[in-house]
């Protein structure tokens, strides 16, 4: 799909010129079009697509593997642009559009529909598998204090300048100072959907969240919006309950600039690699109906 850098998309599911809609795969900081083992070739998600003339599309972002470290969300919003622009040349029956993001994937998605892209109007549902917030998570995994520590040190550099080697949360990912603060500071770029935005405690609220001002002038208007939340995310620093209240919040930023908005709760871990067969038809249900 995109010439210049030699980057590939990959069609299953209906792939022949006959589908009549298009299931696009967004991934995650880290990952790429084979990472995901509920798209993968064979997977109950590709096979409905297969039976019912939708193509499952994978492809590789700009920012996939390490590349995510020195690259923006706008960087994302733009492959995802040049994806949907290919696909309706190539699929020309298509008249759905759904896109269907994975971890940081979601955030992703919803900066491309925020960006005003005119093949956006073609998007007519997004599925958000894992949308959490990885500042959260840093904060957890790394110390809230040591974060704030570093997040001040990167708005003292320039831009482009790449943190240090020992930063945490960069995890050996040569990151730069914009990115960082994308990622780990509170109002960052990449920070849609952290705890305190929904809580109250920031004093925002699900009124002023980035859902509602980024996607609330018609950005979002016909589009469906499905969550699907994992209630054994090992990303996720919250008890089970805490998890529930928070994207039920979530989903209540997305009703009210969306279409519809709804969640599916599944005991898996982030990337559902270890989800119960039992549970592959609601999740694959809850995905495509």
């Amino acid at each position: 799909y995109d010439a210049a850098s030699a980057r590939e998309m990959y069609a299953d599911g209906c792939a022949s010129s006959e589908a009549r809609a298009c299931v696009v795969v967004v991934p995650g900081l880290g990952d790429g079009p084979a990472s995901l083992s509920y798209v993968a070739r064979g997977s109950a998600l590709e096979a409905r697509c297969a039976s019912t003339a939708r193509a499952l599309i994978r492809f590789e972002l700009s920012t996939s593997y390490e590349g995510y470290g020195t690259r923006q969300l706008r960087d994302d919003a733009r492959d995802i642009d040049a994806v949907i622009r290919a696909l309706r040349v190539k699929f020309p029956l298509a008249t759905s559009f759904a896109l269907v993001g994975h971890s940081t994937g979601c955030q992703s998605i919803c900066h491309y529909l925020a960006s005003g892209y005119d093949s956006a109007s073609a998007v007519d549902r997004i599925v958000l598998q894992a949308g959490v917030s990885d500042r959260d998570w840093y904060d957890a995994d790394c110390g809230r204090e040591v974060m704030r520590e570093w997040v001040a040190r990167a708005r003292e550099m320039a831009p482009d300048d790449l943190m240090p080697a020992d930063t945490p949360g960069t995890y050996g990912v040569a990151t730069n100072a914009r990115r960082f603060l994308s990622l780990a500071s509170a109002g960052g770029d990449d920070d849609w959907f952290s705890l305190d935005i929904f809580d109250g405690s920031s004093g925002e609220g699900v009124e002023s969240s980035k859902i509602v001002r980024k996607l609330g002038a018609g950005a979002c208007a016909r589009v469906d919006v499905r969550l699907v939340v994992s209630t054994a995310d090992e990303y996720v620093p919250y008890d089970r309950d805490v998890v529930v209240a928070h994207n039920e919040r979530i989903r209540d930023a997305f009703a009210r600039v969306a279409k519809s908005a709804r969640t599916h709760y599944i005991e898996a871990n982030h990337d559902l690699s270890d989800m119960a067969e039992k549970d592959a038809p609601g999740f694959v249900d809850f995905v495509l109906s």
